[in-house]
C-alpha cells in the first residue's frame, strides 16, 4: 500500500525540466516523503503530519473497536449472539468477546429471575396495596353460565433465551417495559387469560369460590406450560396464584351467606370430630375393664367348679365304700344348710347314740 502512495505521489509531484534539458531527473524519495506530508492535516497535539500517523491512528481505533466485543455474562445471565443480524449462538456466565457493531450483537437476558404479569388488575408500583381492576380482563363467565371477577398472578423465567428473542413476533407490552418482539408481552397475557377462562368456565361458581381453588391454579399452570411449549417462546411458568376470585356485586351477600353456612358445617364437624377422638379412648378403656373382670369371673367360676367336680369325685368313693354312712352324712348337711338356725336333734332306734356329723358347724355328740 505504501509502495503504490509512492508511486502515485511521484506521477503527481515528479519534476519535469523545460523541454530540450537533457538532465531529466527524478526527485528522490526524501523529497516525496515531503510532499506527501504536507497533504496530510496537522493534528492538534500530535505534531506535523507524518506518512504512518494515518496507519496508526487506524491501528488505535481498529484495537478500540475490537476490544470492545469484550463482554461479561453474571452468574444469572445468559447471552445471545449475532453476527450480521443472524443467531449464531448463546453463552454461559463469564468473560466473552464477539464482534462488536455493527458486525456483531449481543444480548444479555437474566434467566434465573422471576418475573410477574397481573391478569385482571395492575398494581402500583409506587404504594403496596394499592391496584385498579381490569374489568375485561377479570369479568368471566363459569360452567353453570354465572359471572364471576377473577384476578391473578403468573410468575415466570425466562428458559430458552434464542427463543424468547427471535421466535415469537410480540407487540410488547409499554406499562410493563417489555420491548417489541418478546413474548412475555401480548402473547403471555392472551396465553394466560385464554387459559384461565376456559378453567373457569368447566367449573361451577361454588366450586371456584370455595373447595377448588388450588385445583384451578395448577389446571391453568399446566395448561400454560404445554402452550408456552407449542409456541417456543422460551418462557417457563412457575406459579398461578389467584389472587381475588369474587361473584357480582349484586349477589356479593347471598355468596357470602353461602360460605357462612360451610364455615359453620365444618365447625361442627371439626367439633363432632374432636368429641368422636376424646369418647373413642374413653370407651376403649371401659371395655378393657369389663373384659377383664369378665375373664377374672370366669377364672373364679372354673375353679369353683373343678373343686366342686373334685369333691364330688371324692364323695363318690366314699359312697361306693360305705353307702350308708355316706347317705346319712349327706342328708345331715342338706338339713343343715337348709335349716341353719333351728336346734337339731338326732334320735336313733338303736341304744346306741349315733355319732353327730358337725351339725350346726360344731362337733360334737347327740343333742
Amino acid at each position: 500500500m505504501i509502495r503504490s502512495t509512492i508511486l502515485k505521489l511521484k506521477n503527481n509531484f515528479v519534476y519535469r525540466p523545460p523541454s530540450g534539458d537533457k538532465n531529466n531527473e527524478e526527485p528522490s524519495l526524501e523529497e516525496l516523503l515531503g510532499k506527501l506530508n504536507l497533504k496530510i492535516p496537522k493534528i492538534p497535539g500530535l505534531g506535523g503530519g507524518s506518512p504512518f500517523l494515518g496507519f496508526i491512528i487506524i491501528a488505535v481505533i481498529g484495537v478500540l473497536w475490537l476490544a470492545s466485543g469484550v463482554y461479561t455474562v453474571s452468574p444469572d445471565e445468559k447471552a445471545v449472539l449475532r453476527t450480521f443480524g443472524q443467531y449464531v449462538s448463546t453463552t454461559d456466565p463469564g468473560l466473552r468477546w464477539h464482534w462488536p457493531g455493527p458486525i456483531g450483537d449481543t444480548d444479555i437476558v437474566a434467566v434465573t429471575k422471576t418475573r410477574r404479569m397481573e391478569l385482571g388488575f395492575r398494581g402500583s408500583e409506587v404504594q403496596a396495596g394499592i391496584f385498579q381492576e381490569v374489568p375485561a380482563e377479570a369479568n368471566m363467565i363459569t360452567g353453570d353460565e354465572n359471572i364471576v371477577k377473577a384476578q391473578a398472578v403468573i410468575q415466570y423465567r425466562i428458559s430458552d433465551p434464542k427463543a424468547y428473542l427471535f421466535d415469537v413476533d410480540d407487540p410488547g407490552e409499554g406499562d410493563r417495559e417489555i420491548d417489541e418482539g418478546q413474548p412475555d408481552g401480548k402473547t403471555l397475557r392472551d396465553i394466560a387469560e385464554t387459559t384461565l377462562r376456559q378453567v373457569v368456565g368447566s367449573r361451577n361458581i361454588d366450586d371456584i369460590l370455595t373447595t377448588e381453588k388450588e385445583a384451578v391454579q395448577q389446571e391453568v399452570l399446566t395448561q400454560m406450560r404445554e402452550i408456552n411449549d407449542l409456541y417456543k417462546t422460551g418462557i417457563d411458568v412457575q406459579q398461578v396464584l389467584l389472587q381475588n376470585v369474587n361473584p357480582p356485586s349484586e349477589v356479593q351477600d347471598a355468596f357470602e351467606d353461602v360460605v357462612r353456612a360451610r364455615e359453620d358445617r365444618d365447625r361442627i364437624i371439626n367439633l363432632a370430630e374432636a368429641y368422636q377422638a376424646e369418647q373413642i379412648p374413653l370407651a376403649q378403656g371401659q371395655s378393657a375393664k369389663i373384659v377383664e373382670a369378665a375373664e377374672a369371673f370366669k377364672e373364679g367360676r372354673l375353679q369353683i367348679a373343678q373343686g366342686e367336680a373334685a369333691g364330688f369325685e371324692e364323695l363318690l368313693k366314699a359312697y361306693s365304700l360305705s353307702k350308708d354312712v355316706t347317705r346319712t352324712r349327706l342328708y345331715l348337711d342338706a338339713i343343715n344348710d337348709i335349716l341353719p338356725k333351728v336346734k337339731k336333734y338326732i334320735i336313733s332306734d338303736s341304744a346306741s347314740a349315733l355319732p353327730l356329723l358337725q351339725l350346726d358347724g360344731r362337733s360334737g355328740g347327740i343333742e
